[in-house]
This record gives C-alpha cells, sequence and structure tokens, in this order.
C-alpha cells in the first residue's frame, strides 16, 4: 500500500548485483486524486524498481538487452504509473525514454516528479514524458506536452515500445481484461519484447490475477520468468503479504 515517505522524499534504488544505488526524488500529493486513491507510492513499485537491474540479463532471452540498439529506437511504456518510481528508475537505469501513463487526473503530479528528476535522468542519459491511456480503448495515447502545449497522440500502428513495465495495477473484477488487452494492443512484436509487471498477492485478489494470466496467455504472451519478494511492514500491507513480479514474452512461433 502506501508509501512511507510522507509528502516528499527519495527512494533508493539498486543499480547493479554489487548493491551500488541511484536516488529517485518523488513528492506525492493527497490532492491528486483517481478512483479516490491519492497519489501516492506503492510496494510495488518500488519492489519492481529495485529488480530493473536484473531484467536486461534475462535467462530466457540472453540477446534480449534493453541497452541493445541506437537510442532512439528504444522506448518503454509505463501503465498506471501513479508517481512514476519505476518509470523514472527504468529512464535512470536503463538509459531509456520512458513514457509514463495514468489517468488525466494524475499528469499534474506524475510531469511534477518527472521535473523532479531532470537532472538525474540527464546525468544518466534517460528521458521521460507522460500522457494517458485509457485502458478501455488502448488504441491512442494522448501524450502531454505542458499546460500551454497542445496535446500529441501516438497510436500503436506508429510505434510500440518493446518493454512495458506495470506495478500494482490488478485490484478490481475489471482490471484483468483491460490490462492484459492494453499490454497485446501496445507491446512491440518479436523476441525482445517483454511484459514486467509486479503486484501485492492480496488474498482478495488473487482470482483477479489467475485471470490476467489467462488472458496473457490467450493472447500469446508466455510468462518466462517469475518469483516472490516478502513484503516490508513499512508499507502498510497486510502482514506477510508477499510481493509476486512476473516477466512475459511472445510465444516462439513453432
Amino acid at each position: 500500500m502506501a508509501s512511507p515517505i510522507g509528502s516528499q522524499g527519495s527512494f533508493a534504488i539498486t543499480t547493479n548485483s554489487n548493491g551500488s544505488s541511484i536516488h529517485v526524488s518523488i513528492a506525492e500529493s493527497a490532492s491528486v486524486k483517481a478512483d479516490n486513491l491519492s497519489l501516492s507510492t506503492w510496494g510495488a513499485s518500488f519492489v519492481l524498481a529495485n529488480r530493473l537491474h536484473k531484467i536486461h540479463q534475462d535467462p530466457c532471452h540472453p540477446e534480449a538487452t534493453v541497452r541493445n540498439g541506437p537510442r532512439s529506437e528504444r522506448w518503454v511504456l509505463e501503465l498506471g504509473a501513479g508517481t512514476g518510481l519505476v518509470g523514472l528508475s527504468a529512464a535512470a537505469l536503463w538509459r531509456a525514454h520512458v513514457t509514463l501513463t495514468d489517468l488525466p487526473s494524475i499528469l499534474p503530479g506524475l510531469q511534477a516528479n518527472i521535473s523532479l528528476n531532470e537532472g538525474l535522468l540527464k546525468h544518466n542519459g534517460g528521458s521521460a514524458r507522460c500522457g494517458s491511456l485509457d485502458w478501455s480503448n488502448p488504441q491512442s495515447l494522448e501524450l502531454s506536452s505542458g499546460a500551454e502545449s497542445p496535446k500529441r497522440t501516438t497510436k500503436p500502428e506508429v510505434s510500440k515500445p518493446e518493454v512495458i513495465l506495470a506495478a500494482d495495477i490488478i485490484y478490481s473484477d475489471s482490471h484483468p481484461e483491460l490490462v492484459s488487452k492494453t499490454i497485446l494492443t501496445w507491446l512491440a512484436p518479436g523476441p525482445q519484447s517483454r511484459a514486467v509487471l509486479c503486484y501485492p498477492l492480496r488474498m482478495a485478489y488473487i482470482d483477479h490475477i489467475r485471470e490476467f494470466w489467462e488472458l496473457m496467455e490467450g493472447g500469446g504472451l508466455e510468462c518466462t520468468q517469475e518469483g516472490r519478494e516478502k513484503g516490508d511492514d513499512d508499507w502498510n500491507e497486510v502482514a506477510n503479504t508477499p510481493y509476486e513480479w512476473c516477466v512475459w514474452h511472445w510465444k516462439a512461433e513453432k
């Protein structure tokens, strides 16, 4: 659940197996809300952000590394970004261009956190922008260009990300279908593409997670890596609630 930093602080995000880290600055706001939830960082986001340095070391697809290729060809999409901790961490760690998406009411807080981390992203060679993506109609992504600039729209027919990230976005009976449809619409084809998710295994949502897995598999994806991590009491989850992470690729053609 909610973050332990208060209204503003920073999270130490691991960058390599030696335990080095960067600090991602995050501001949270009770006045920025969506679905009756205030803008706050969730435990699954922290868990996923701290696994990002391992994602490019994929034993199932060793050729698949986020760092490959010209930077202009690499972009990452985050769904339900919230405060943006996962996407901002990915931009810094992978030197990638990341588009962080959420509901329109969340974008002011998300843009504020992008601005807070401009120095970090520039130093590490990454960049970030935000926009809104309607999961019920995921055929267009409306990019935010600032209060005085016209909004721009991009579509999956034009460009698709090789990586989609999402943390703690399956918590209602409609989410399995909406999230899986959005991932299947936007994830680029090919063996290097992957969707990476993390969520707490709350008992109330176990059936939703099972349905999500079935829809992903039915859509042509397969989970090639998964694991669980112990929850931290600082995040106010129910005692001993573990976090599950999973990495999905397109099924190989037979």
